[in-house]
């Protein structure tokens, strides 16, 4: 009764955290899909759709559009993003294209040309993480006078 110990025949729960990573001097040109997590260190020329967070890490380049829930960006992304929850660019991070997000967060430091769209009717308008006509005009005009 007291002290007695307990007899914990439960099979013990397996804790895994599943991380797509794309390592430092790896290349990937195309098209890539994930439903999990991923961070970028490397170069990916193409376009990154993930049901989930997207890392882009210091040493990155992204040549192409990303659409994603969340989005960490220290690296350098050369393409849209549509992100439905929250887009961060760090303070050593670098973006060349147009955002659609719901939170943006630009750090003092941080490289930023393109338009912006922010709120939940803009991502809920947004289909499959494109950019509406108007809003590539914009970016287009953007990208000559710079």
């Amino acid at each position: 009764m007291f002290g007695a110990k307990k007899n914990n025949n439960s099979p013990k729960e397996k804790t895994t955290s599943l991380l797509n990573s794309l390592v430092s001097g790896t290349v990937i040109t195309g098209k890539v899909f994930s439903k999990m997590d991923i961070r970028i260190d490397g170069k990916l020329e193409g376009s990154l759709n993930c049901e989930a967070k997207v890392v882009v890490g210091k040493n990155a380049l992204i040549l192409g559009d990303i659409s994603c829930q969340t989005i960490l960006i220290e690296g350098r992304v050369e393409g849209n993003i549509s992100a439905k929850e929250k887009l961060h660019i760090q303070s050593c991070g670098s973006v060349l294209g147009d955002l659609i997000t719901n939170k943006l967060i630009i750090e003092d430091g941080a490289n930023f040309n393109g338009a912006s769209v922010m709120g939940k009717a803009s991502v809920a308008n947004n289909e499959n993480g494109k950019l509406r006509e108007s809003q590539k005009d914009i970016s287009k005009e953007v990208l000559k006078a710079s």
